[in-house]
C-alpha cells in the first residue's frame, strides 16, 4: 500500500462469493482488495478509511469477465449503414462488465486495429480494464506491428489473436495449416509475453461446425486448449460437436442470450464435469445477422452487453443453476483461460472489481472498479462525451 492510497470499507452486506470463510466487510486500498475483515476488524478500522459503503440487502460477486465485445462497433454485411456503433462505457457498467476483451468481426476494412487499441486505452483511462483480440474474421491476421508475437510483445492490451471465422460463409476459408500457423504464433507470443496467447475463433453455423480445428491440430503440435471457439450456441449439432471438444480437452465459449442460457443449464443438468471448461460472453456492440441456406440476409440486429447479466440472472433465478456452478463461466473462468490472475475472484491481493447485486433478484445495485465506484442505484459512469439524466461523464484531465 502506497502513501496517499485511498480507502473503502464495503460492509453489511448478506454474503459474499469466495470460497473462504465470510467476511463481515471488504477493505479496497486503491484499486486492489486488501483485507476481508471480521466485524471487529472492521468496527477498528472504519475511523481511518476514506469511505465506507454500505450493502445491506446485497450479495457481492466479482466483475464480470467479457472476453468478446465488438468495442468500436461491428457489423457491416448489409453495407455501411449497417455498421454498428461503438460500445459506451455506461453500457458495460450497467452490465456488471469490469474487464473486456475488444475484437474484430467481419469488416476489418473500415474497422481498423489502431482504433481498437485506442478505445481500450481509452476504456483504461475511464476505470475498467480493457484488453484486445489482434486480427480479424480473416487470414492473415491484421496486426500493429507485422506479427501476432510482435503485437503480443510489446501491446499491452493484445491478449491472443481473433476472431478468426471459420465454417462460415463470411471466413476467409482458411486452410488447416494456416490455422496452426496462426496458433503456434500466438503460443510462442504468449510465452514471450507471459500472456495466455489464444486463438479465438468465431464458430459459424457451417456443417463442418469445429472439424477445421481438428484438421489443424492434426498438421501440427499446438495443444487443444490453445484454439477457444465461440457462438457454440448456434444450435444442438454444435452444442454437441462443443461437447465432444471437451472431452477432447478443449474450452468453448457461448453467447449471452435465450439459447445459450438453455445449453448452459443444458450443460450444467447434464454434463456438469465440463462447466470449467465453459464460459460465456455477450458478443456486444456486434451484428446478429440471420442468414438463409442460400446466405441472403434476412434480419439484422445488434447485440447489448445487458445481455450478459441477463444471462446469468436467469440461470441463477429462472433455470435455478447453483451460483457456485453458473458465475465462474462469467467471471473465474474467462480470466483464468486469459491468465488474468488479478481478475474473476474475490481475495486478497485481487482487483477491486465488485458487484453489489440484490441477494433475491440479482439486480444490480452498484458496481465497483479497480477500486473505485463507478455505478449505483442513482447514476452511472459514462465516457467523457455521455450524456443522459443518470450519467456521470469522465472527467478528462487538465494540464
Amino acid at each position: 500500500m502506497t502513501l496517499g492510497t485511498s480507502l473503502t470499507l464495503i460492509r453489511g452486506q448478506e454474503s459474499v462469493y469466495v470460497a473462504e470463510v465470510q467476511p463481515h466487510a471488504i477493505l479496497l486500498a486503491g484499486s486492489q482488495i486488501a483485507g476481508l475483515l471480521t466485524k471487529d476488524e472492521a468496527d477498528r478500522i472504519e475511523s481511518v478509511v476514506c469511505h465506507t459503503f454500505e450493502a445491506g440487502g446485497c450479495i457481492i460477486v466479482p466483475g464480470l469477465v467479457d472476453i468478446h465485445v465488438h468495442l468500436i462497433g461491428g457489423g457491416g454485411e448489409a453495407g455501411p449503414a449497417s455498421r454498428t456503433p461503438e460500445c459506451q462505457l455506461s453500457d458495460l457498467l450497467n452490465a456488471g462488465i469490469t474487464t473486456v476483451v475488444g475484437v474484430l468481426g467481419t469488416d476489418c476494412v473500415s474497422r481498423r486495429q489502431e482504433a481498437l487499441v485506442a478505445k481500450c486505452r481509452a476504456l483504461d483511462e475511464e476505470g475498467i480494464t480493457a484488453h484486445h483480440w489482434a486480427g480479424s474474421y480473416r487470414i492473415p491476421p491484421a496486426t500493429l506491428l507485422g506479427s501476432i508475437q510482435q503485437d503480443m510483445c510489446f501491446i499491452e492490451s493484445c491478449v491472443g489473436v481473433g476472431e478468426i471465422a471459420i465454417s462460415d460463409h463470411r471466413s476467409s476459408a482458411p486452410t488447416p495449416h494456416e490455422l496452426a500457423r496462426v496458433a503456434s504464433e500466438a503460443r510462442v507470443g504468449g510465452m514471450l509475453s507471459g500472456k495466455a496467447g489464444l486463438v479465438h475463433i468465431h464458430t459459424g453455423a457451417g456443417p463442418t461446425m469445429l472439424e477445421p480445428l481438428r484438421q489443424a491440430l492434426a498438421v501440427s503440435d499446438v495443444p487443444i486448449t490453445q484454439f477457444l471457439p465461440t457462438h457454440m450456441d448456434r444450435n444442438t449439432n454444435l452444442l454437441h460437436d462443443g461437447l465432444q471438444w471437451m472431452k477432447e480437452g478443449g474450452c468453448i465459449d457461448f453467447t449471452a442470450g435465450a439459447r445459450g442460457q438453455e445449453y448452459v443449464e443444458f450443460i450444467a443438468r447434464e454434463e456438469p464435469q465440463f462447466l470449467p471448461n465453459c464460459s460465456v460472453s455477450s458478443d456486444a456492440c456486434g451484428s446478429l445477422p440471420v442468414f438463409d441456406q442460400h446466405g441472403k440476409l434476412l434480419e439484422y440486429k445488434v447485440a447489448e452487453p445487458k445481455e450478459l447479466l441477463t444471462c446469468l440472472q436467469h440461470l441463477i433465478v429462472d433455470y435455478e443453476v447453483p451460483m457456485e456452478k453458473a458465475l465462474p463461466l462469467f467471471t473465474e473462468n474467462p480470466a483464468r483461460r486469459l491468465k488474468l490472475h488479478n481478475k474473476g475472484k474475490i481475495g486478497v491481493g485481487k482487483d477491486a472489481d465488485l458487484l453489489l447485486l440484490n441477494a433475491q433478484t440479482l439486480e444490480l445495485q452498484a458496481v465497483f472498479a479497480r477500486g473505485q465506484l463507478v455505478k449505483t442505484p442513482e447514476w452511472t459512469r459514462g465516457g467523457a462525451f455521455e450524456r443522459g439524466p443518470n450519467i456521470r461523464p469522465h472527467v478528462l484531465p487538465t494540464y
